[in-house]
């Protein structure tokens, strides 16, 4: 995504974290009664919270699944809880920037749970009763109905990123479109997968002229071409969760349609095995009360949507000079009016921001000319920190009817912050991926991993079509024009 968003209707490494093991206890656990015991308060809690990647096998570099794991790693567990960077999860709530709503599946322990983890720690680590612990919650999408993955992988190499693209078929048959309410992609070879964005196309035209020369499963070079589309299904970036919606609001997949899977591939100088990652599809044929849809706002590169910033001289310009701790990068995006026939009651159902490796922190606001119903005349609409391997899609905890509006005259303001300097372990990561000198470069907007990007991809609400009353009625696709990418707008 290299340029503005001109028209939308109204898209730490858990490996790397080393901490030093606890000071041990001389303190003999008890099961005596206490107000926080291991079998009954910590491992729920941590099963809940930690496990999923704490286990043995799993991403982070160290078990907690058990007694002694978490004593040995107690203090350290809850100096990483306390400032934040465990759950990895990067949703933050500032004074000049809190969400209206919470968000749906947020990992981070409350102030309850805190003040538990202590005192067990305080207590001596009593046992408590025996019992078994709780499995960690999965991370694989439920209830999965079909699955797609490319007959032929792609084997990337060289110091520069690549765009490939499959054309992978749902198999959606009959004359009403399959409702999807979960998606999840899984990375094949995912030392180099930087991110898939997923589309439909259509049954038409377009679409058999692109099976004609493309088939079905091969890849193909999409990085300088236009991206097939007619809109955009779900943006999936590392550390991203499934994406999932309940049975209220779904994204029509047309009988007869195809999805198209653009990978961008980040080879780090290296040549490594084909890639075949595939797509877990949980299809149903319950009708929604809504649709949904991604777009994005952001990557303004010049004025008047990008604003001055430090740096800049005679125009603003998107430059993150090297060896600059705490460079940002402001713009702001009006809403046009609809074109006839787009849709005018248009909510928001999800952020999902998108920098690169240098980026520290990223928010957005939307500011309208007066409160709207529910919705405040000004509104945070995402805060967080920014680290790249655990992207995540921030879905509001909200009812569909009470989730943020979006109009025409409405403006989306967007922020980014990005450090610079070699004290940034990512700046580091990025120039020995590229195979660089280690000295900060000055970094523009652009789809390499040596550019940075400022991006708010968002999940949209429209209303779902009325259901035809037979089943030998067609289905009519409502007019998606306005929700479709351009490719210099998917994320690179």
């Amino acid at each position: 995504m290299t340029s503005a968003m001109r028209s939308i209707p109204l898209s730490f490494a858990l490996a790397g974290l080393a901490l030093a093991p606890a000071c041990g206890t001389d303190t003999e656990p008890t099961t005596d009664e206490a107000p926080a015991t291991w079998y009954q308060d910590v491992a729920p809690m941590l099963a809940q919270h930690c496990m999923s990647c704490h286990q043995a096998g799993g991403i982070a570099p160290f078990s907690m699944t058990s007694y002694d794991d978490a004593v040995g790693h107690a203090k350290q567990m809850v100096t990483a809880i306390e400032n934040g960077t465990m759950p990895p999860f990067d949703a933050r709530e500032d004074a000049d920037c809190t969400p209206r709503f919470s968000w749906v599946d947020d990992p981070r322990l409350s102030a309850t749970d805190k003040d538990t983890l202590k005192a067990w720690i305080e207590d001596g680590y009593p046992l408590g009763t025996e019992a078994a612990v709780p499995p960690p919650p999965g991370s694989e999408l439920a209830g999965v109905t079909r699955s797609v993955a490319p007959d032929q992988g792609w084997a990337t190499s060289g110091d520069r990123d690549q765009f490939i693209c499959y054309v992978l078929d749902p198999q959606v048959t009959g004359t009403q479109p399959a409702w999807l309410t979960g998606l999840q992609v899984n990375p094949d070879v995912a030392e180099v997968v930087h991110h898939a964005v997923i589309t439909e196309v259509f049954p038409g035209a377009k679409l058999d002229a692109l099976v004609a020369q493309r088939g079905i499963g091969k890849p193909f070079d999409c990085g300088t071409a236009s991206t097939p589309a007619d809109f955009v299904v779900h943006i999936w970036t590392p550390g991203n969760q499934p994406m999932q919606t309940s049975p209220e609001i779904a994204v029509p997949i047309a009988p007869g349609a195809k999805l198209v899977m653009q990978i961008h591939y980040h080879p780090a100088g290296r040549t490594h095995a084909p890639d075949r990652t595939g797509i877990d599809l949980r299809l149903s044929s319950e009708w929604p009360r809504r649709m949904y849809f991604v777009t994005a706002v952001g990557n303004a590169s010049a004025a008047p949507v990008l604003l001055p910033g430090d740096g800049d001289i005679d125009a603003p310009r998107f430059l993150i000079p090297k060896n600059v701790a705490d460079h940002s990068e402001h713009m702001r995006f009006t809403i046009p009016p609809p074109k006839s026939g787009e849709p005018t009651d248009v909510r928001l159902f999800s952020a999902n921001p998108h920098m690169h490796l240098v980026g520290t922190h990223i928010s957005a606001k939307i500011e309208r000319p007066a409160a709207r119903g529910t919705d405040p005349k000004t509104e945070c609409l995402a805060n967080g920190g920014w680290n790249f391997d655990w992207q995540r899609t921030y879905q509001y905890d909200a009812p569909l009817d009470l989730l943020p509006s979006v109009t025409a005259g409405d403006v989306i303001d967007v922020q980014c912050k990005w450090d610079n300097t070699l004290q940034n372990p990512f700046v580091q990561r990025m120039l020995t991926d590229s195979n660089l000198p280690l000295q900060p470069i000055d970094i523009t907007l652009g789809e390499q991993t040596t550019n940075e990007m400022c991006l708010e991809i968002f999940g949209l609400s429209i209303p779902a079509p009325p259901k035809p009353a037979t089943l030998s009625e067609p289905f009519v696709m409502p007019d998606m024009s306005a929700f479709k990418m351009s490719p210099s707008l998917l994320v690179q």
